[in-house]
């Protein structure tokens, strides 16, 4: 656990409190983001992935699992969820991280470290996920032309 921030349980009741602006943030930004995905996640699946986001980052608050976070990434990144989107979605979280607290909470710099070590190890496992697919679809396409070129052969 890492304690360069301090997220006082005054400040985790007041973020969960506002659970409800978090969701409908991230919601909203998955939807204004929806064509920026692949094709292998449907629409209806977004507010899913907004209610789903707002908890993990709760319970990162709390928890302050960074490598939960990072395999959350990695699978956002397996489900076919664009780059726009993820970072819509990380702007939207510091967005109600921001207006959460009160300007001159002494908890806001706490508040915002926590979100921003949250954003980069979703980010990172994001990145780590769509590099596994990238070099997953590499090795299929390399297949394939080994595939197509041992039929061309063996047809001459």
């Amino acid at each position: 656990m890492n304690t360069e921030f301090t997220i006082t349980p005054n400040l985790l009741r007041r973020v969960g409190a506002s659970g409800e602006t978090i969701t409908s943030g991230l919601c909203r930004a998955l939807r204004e983001t929806t064509f920026s995905n692949r094709m292998l996640i449907a629409p209806r699946r977004l507010d899913e992935i907004g209610k789903e986001q707002a908890a993990a980052f709760l319970g990162f608050l709390e928890a302050e699992d960074e490598g939960a976070v990072r395999e959350r990434g990695r699978q956002l990144a397996f489900e076919g969820l664009g780059h726009r989107s993820i970072l819509m979605m990380a702007e939207a979280l510091r967005r109600a991280c921001r207006e959460s607290a009160n300007p001159g909470d002494e908890a806001l710099p706490a508040l915002l470290e926590a979100a921003g070590r949250y954003v980069n190890a979703l980010l990172e496992g994001y990145m780590a996920g769509r590099e596994e697919d990238i070099l997953r679809e590499q090795e299929r396409t390399r297949e394939a032309y080994l595939r197509a070129r041992q039929r061309q052969a063996g047809q001459a």
